[in-house]
């Protein structure tokens, strides 16, 4: 039981260059799970249209919670996005998609497809075994995760930059997440947050 400890390892206004970074990451895996999760957040049309080509069939709701002004319950987006004309798409942004895609499908076009909507795209694995470091790697913990337009791996607010994060087992791994960082030319930033 538990949650990963996520440590922010490099951050950056450039987004391709956190999404190389973050590869280099993936990379470092002695495992990566076949499908990638991706959250991403569309707020123009265009930004929507992209989002959807790129993950086909993924779910979609609105990105704020919209509430019927009658009721007050609240409402979900019921639009059928892929024969909706822009200007139903656009009286319904901005929109969230989420999907698990496989792995090879999640490249840097999703961040170019993002603009200035938040994203989160986590790579599960298991990083190899390090006799430099107390703990051992674990299938349950274990991964990269690159967060657009944020800092917070349980994403809390909007930001100007990206962060890639590496998750460790549920005691923090210190030692392995600097050592993961100063391979990408990162350092761990700030204190172990709450991940996945």
């Amino acid at each position: 039981m538990g949650n990963s400890k996520a440590h922010a390892v490099f951050t950056t206004t450039d987004a391709e260059e956190a999404y190389a970074r973050a590869r280099q990451l993936v990379a470092l895996l002695e495992y990566v799970d076949e499908e990638v999760y991706v959250d991403a957040e569309a707020r123009t049309v265009e930004e929507a249209r992209e989002i959807m080509r790129l993950l086909p069939g993924a779910a979609f709701d609105h990105a704020d919670s919209v509430r019927d002004p009658v009721t007050g319950e609240y409402r979900y987006c019921e639009l059928d996005a892929g024969t909706a004309g822009d200007d139903e798409l656009r009286a319904e942004l901005p929109l969230c998609f989420s999907a698990d895609v496989p792995a090879p499908a999640v490249g840097p076009e999703i961040v170019r497809a993002v603009g200035e909507g938040q994203a989160d795209i986590w790579w599960h694995g298991r990083w190899p075994d390090d006799p430099e470091t107390d703990c051992s790697p674990s299938a349950k913990y274990d991964g990269v995760q690159l967060l657009l337009h944020g800092d917070r791996a349980q994403i809390d607010g909007w930001t100007p930059h990206h962060t890639v994060f590496v998750h460790v087992d549920k005691w923090g791994d210190l030692p392995r997440a600097r050592k993961l960082a100063a391979l990408i030319g990162g350092e761990v930033l700030g204190d172990v947050q709450i991940g996945w």
